[in-house]
């Protein structure tokens, strides 16, 4: 849970993506977590997308390997 409360405390991400990083970081699909948070697939990318914005991560960068280097 590290990783977790670094990305919120330091970066003030809200609770929606928090839980879009939990499972981002339980690598789970796309359209996985836009059923599980009843959004469209495309808001879920959005997200996704806005949170590496937020952690200054390349396009090449890969999210879930992020979460996964915090989490370890």
């Amino acid at each position: 849970m590290t990783a977790f409360y670094f990305i919120c405390k330091k970066l003030k991400i809200f609770t929606l993506n928090m839980k879009l990083c939990a499972y981002l970081y339980l690598k789970m699909y796309t359209r996985q977590v836009s059923k599980l948070m009843h959004i469209e697939p495309k808001s879920v990318r959005m997200s996704r997308y806005r949170i590496k914005q937020k952690l200054d991560l390349d396009k090449e960068e890969d999210l879930n390997a992020f979460l996964h280097k915090l989490g370890n």
